[in-house]
């Protein structure tokens, strides 16, 4: 497969060494100063593009996905913070009929991780003794802050908790945190790639679920599967589809 990477800091770089040694060939790679508003992004440069990954920036996800709509390119977008233009970019890809793929992580094992906290989560929902917290550590040059995975498991927490009706990372000094408002601890350090932690704390006991990526590798293997997928399917979908799709769960359609 011929592949456009969108982006090219150190996600780009390490997806495209991933899709290299997958077989895949890199036909066209756009970093910001070659594509600002997506001009890099023309019928001429994706002749012979098969799929675009992005993981570029929140701000340019729109622009970038519109372009790409309009050429007729499927898209696995892996940048986060985009929410605010969602609506608007299943909206672009529905009415071109392409494909997009859109995921917070790409690591199977953090969807492998992902399902067990629902379903510790779906339990301790019958137990009021237990309550839960939920932290994030990433590494120190990401500027979403929760990112993009620890915003879903709050909202996958929040869903299967009933005692908890929203999520929060802020504390008030001189106030007790609202027992009803799940607390998210966020921390930027190092280089760390990312670590997720679901605590359940009990009056006599703790238990916890983590996640620990080791290095950016797990993300782009996650990508580069996502773009093996995608050929000839159009519509919007996420990695949670894809691994449906691959344990033959379900028929996986678009949402």
């Amino acid at each position: 497969m011929k592949l456009a990477l969108i982006g090219y800091g150190r996600m780009g770089r390490t997806v495209d060494v991933v899709a290299r040694e997958r077989g895949h060939e890199v036909a066209l790679v756009l970093d910001e100063a070659d594509n600002a508003g997506g001009r890099g992004i023309t019928s001429e440069a994706t002749a012979d593009v098969d799929l675009a990954i992005d993981f570029s920036t929140a701000e340019a996800v729109l622009p970038n996905t519109t372009r790409l709509a309009e050429v007729g390119v499927n898209v696995v977008v892996g940048t986060t913070g985009w929410d605010s233009d969602r609506a608007r970019v299943e909206e672009v890809v529905r009415t071109a009929g392409t494909g997009l793929l859109h995921a917070p992580n790409f690591s199977v094992g953090m969807l492998l991780f992902t399902r067990m906290v629902t379903a510790a989560a779906r339990m301790v929902n019958g137990i009021e003794d237990y309550d839960i917290h939920l932290s994030e550590t990433h590494h120190r040059h990401k500027v979403d802050h929760p990112g993009g995975t620890a915003r879903r498991l709050a909202e996958l927490l929040v869903t299967e908790v009933s005692r908890k009706n929203g999520w929060t990372t802020d504390l008030t000094e001189g106030e007790a945190p609202d027992p009803t408002r799940l607390q998210v601890s966020v921390a930027r350090v190092g280089e760390v790639p990312g670590i997720h932690s679901v605590g359940f704390e009990g009056p006599d006991d703790r238990i916890e679920l983590r996640h620990e990526a080791r290095n950016r590798n797990g993300f782009a293997r996650g990508a580069v599967l996502a773009a093996e997928w995608m050929p000839g399917r159009a519509g919007i979908f996420t990695m949670e589809d894809l691994i449906d799709d691959l344990l033959g769960r379900t028929d996986a359609r678009s949402r």
